[in-house]
């Protein structure tokens, strides 16, 4: 023993990590399991189940290894230091972000395979051809690089969502597609994106919604009719991403209205206050991504929106200007949606995307199944 005592004195190193190892190791065992990072804005792994069928298809492993990452003492520490070194180091992305000027993020984009797209084209050309007696409309929103060009860095990686735009206005059924680009130009001046977030503002949405209510023909309240509603501290989906440790926290702002949606026939207010006390501020708005919901509105007519989460801060503006509005987000629907279709009648039906979703969303393909 004595030996071996003497022969350890000889690689002190060694012997200071092993303790630094096992301690943090025996501390983690006696830390509190947390099941959501408000750090990542996500939920982390949890402890799996034991069995010997998946020790033995080697599915139980990986689990416990993901649990032992998501769970490593002092993580969120950990991955501050390393925004800070990688900052310090002069790096321009981190973590599939993409720095820009000015404090603004942009998801990092590499791919150039759109067969994900033009699969997604065809699907609603193809819902199009179905209902040829219904008003169909496309907002496919630009994401903040194909807008706000002055922050964008040269030769960044970001999203082409010119290329995106005109494949879709090429190949669209008929005049389905509002183009909200070029509006959107117009007002690069004010706070239509988010820096620390994939999301348009409250005030881009308006504009957007300016533009698709001037595309449908209707009237509309505008904005100068709302009180706004600030909310500061906002740090989005870039900033769980990246870990920024200098960022620049965003101001996230509502319309103030009172109107109740309801979800698996519960109404609850629209807005769901209670996130704007967590990090991910931006899920208040319709509480989330619910599959199917529906809102009574104070105006005309009836529309049905087909929609990733750019949606949701816009769906607001509509309770003034719609009598019914119904909500799907195709990601959580496993039924068709002919039979909504059939029973509600809509006047409209929009889908309402961003550039990046689109691009390579997989559940578009429902809209023509399960009918």
């Amino acid at each position: 023993m004595k030996d071996l005592f003497k022969n350890l004195k000889k690689y002190p190193l060694i012997i200071y990590f092993a303790v630094v190892l096992y301690g943090i190791g025996i501390a983690a065992l006696f830390s509190p399991v947390k099941t959501h990072s408000e750090l990542e804005n996500r939920e982390l792994a949890t402890f799996p189940k034991f069995s010997w069928k998946q020790l033995f298809d080697n599915e139980y492993t990986p689990q416990i290894e993901d649990f032992t990452e998501d769970h490593f003492i002092v993580r969120d520490k950990w991955i501050s230091l390393k925004s800070i070194s990688e900052s310090l180091l002069g790096k321009t992305e981190n973590n599939g972000v993409v720095y820009g000027k000015d404090g603004y993020q942009f998801t990092k984009f590499v791919t150039t395979d759109y067969s994900q797209m033009e699969k997604n084209v065809g699907y609603i050309n193809k819902f199009i051809e179905r209902h040829p007696e219904r008003n169909v409309h496309f907002l496919l929103a630009p994401t903040a690089p194909g807008v706000m060009t002055d922050k964008v860095t040269a030769d960044s990686p970001v999203i082409n969502t010119d290329y995106i735009l005109d494949y879709v206005k090429e190949n669209i059924a008929g005049d389905a597609l509002i183009d909200v680009k070029e509006t959107l130009k117009q007002h690069t001046d004010e706070y239509i994106y988010y820096r620390t977030d994939h999301h348009w503002t409250t005030l881009g949405a308006y504009y957007g919604y300016e533009t698709l209510m001037n595309a449908l023909g209707k009237d509309y309240t505008t904005i100068d009719n709302y009180k706004m509603v600030d909310v500061e501290d906002f740090l989005g989906t870039h900033y769980s991403k990246s870990k920024t440790y200098n960022v620049q926290a965003d101001t996230l702002s509502y319309i103030d209205i009172e109107a109740d949606i309801v979800i698996n026939d519960v109404a609850a207010s629209i807005y769901e206050k209670e996130k704007l006390d967590v990090r991910d501020k931006y899920a208040m708005f319709t509480r989330g991504n619910p599959g199917y919901a529906t809102i009574k509105g104070n105006g005309q007519g009836k529309i049905m929106i087909l929609k990733d989460s750019y949606a949701n801060c816009m769906i607001p503006y509509m309770v003034a200007d719609f009598e019914e509005i119904h909500i799907f987000d195709m990601r959580y629907m496993t039924m068709g949606l002919d039979q909504f279709i059939t029973e509600h009648d809509y006047d409209d039906i929009l889908f309402l995307y961003n550039c990046e979703t689109f691009l390579s969303d997989k559940d578009l393909v429902k809209i023509n199944m399960f009918n």
